[in-house]
């Protein structure tokens, strides 16, 4: 994504001294963000800001059959406003970066071998890659249904197979270290044991509420699967949340007593972690480490996602088989130890 500011918006500091935007273009409602500038994020604000004109009109003026006025299309369609909002804003970011390189190409132009050479630029980070192909699945299964073209070409691109093992599971020794620098009573703590003894996404954990601890239980409604969840409460995180010295109703809130924002929640966490000399430990990795300890205190699956709220089983048998990979092992060497000492006694 380019650095240059585009037309319309405006940059001023508020009486925190942060960084906001402001969008102003005749004609149009003023829009304010506080998202950092050149993020997916801003850019979804930005193109958000303009789709009050660029919606109706946007045949006339992206120009007919370009990808600008599909994705103006699917915007306004029920495909679009059906997805959850999650699910909006992580197509929206992909959606808005192709927008900018190819906004003004012909939809029916494009082939599978151009969805191929994209990402063969990106094979550097494969995830992302694969992420755009997504993307360009679904957007272009729209155009297929409603008559932009008779195929769907990014339906004929195969993924890129790569091996990942994703967030890093914290270890225990990086729990312990955590704890040691964060006690009890800090906020820091507070979030670092809401993630890890209820299991739950960064997403749920730092929007929770005091209001969703009832009788003994978390409960809440997953905001990217929609599932219900009631998570018994730890001990561990009992005695966290009765330290606490928070009144909002937000259980994690900013310097500034506001909910923390999807990236500055993460961004947080990760610097508390790195206060702790902790290097690569993030909010999703406590999830993460969470579905192994149930693994490893010998839950099931199904009872690791009722807690984890996983509807794949395949997830969260990774997490079982390493369990039972070191158990088995332990068991084995136990059984050679046995044998060993046997043949000594003989």
């Amino acid at each position: 994504m380019s650095k240059k500011r585009p037309p319309f918006v405006s940059m001023y500091r508020d009486r925190h001294r942060k960084p906001r935007w402001r969008f102003r273009k005749s004609g149009l409602p003023e829009t304010q963000t506080s998202f950092s500038f050149d993020t997916p994020e801003w850019w979804g604000w930005y193109f958000a800001a303009l789709k009050a004109e660029r919606a109706p009109i946007a045949d006339r003026r992206a120009g007919a059959g370009t990808f600008s006025a599909l994705i103006a299309a699917y915007y306004e369609a029920a495909d679009w406003k059906l997805l959850r909002k999650a699910t909006q804003r992580a197509y929206r970011g992909e959606i808005e970066r192709f927008r900018a390189v190819s906004g003004d190409k012909r939809v029916r132009d494009l082939e599978p071998r151009h969805i191929a050479r994209m990402m063969d630029l990106k094979a550097g980070t494969p995830a992302a890659a694969n992420n755009l192909l997504r993307v360009l699945r679904v957007l272009m299964k729209f155009a297929e249904e409603r008559g932009w073209r008779e195929d769907n070409p990014a339906a004929k691109v195969k993924k890129l197979v790569y091996r990942s093992e994703g967030f890093k599971t914290w270890s225990e020794a990086e729990i312990a270290a955590f704890e040691k620098r964060w006690a009890l009573g800090t906020l820091q703590r507070l979030a670092f044991d809401l993630l890890l003894y209820t299991g739950q996404r960064s997403g749920d954990v730092r929007i929770m509420t005091a209001g969703q601890i009832v009788d003994g239980y978390v409960r809440l409604r997953q905001e990217k699967t929609a599932e219900l969840l009631e998570v018994p409460v730890h001990p561990a995180l009992a005695a966290s949340l009765a330290a606490a010295r928070s009144s909002h109703l937000v259980l994690l809130t900013t310097q500034y007593g506001e909910p923390f924002t999807e990236k500055g929640f993460s961004q947080w966490v990760v610097k508390a972690a790195k206060a702790a000399g902790l290097v690569d430990c993030s909010a999703h990795g406590l999830r993460k480490s969470a579905a192994r300890r149930l693994a490893e205190a010998g839950c099931t699956t199904h009872q690791i996602m009722a807690i984890t709220g996983h509807r794949s089983l395949k997830e969260v048998e990774r997490y079982t088989r390493a369990a039972d990979q070191r158990r088995n092992a332990d068991a084995a060497l136990a059984r050679l130890a046995g044998t060993e000492a046997e043949r000594k006694n003989v």
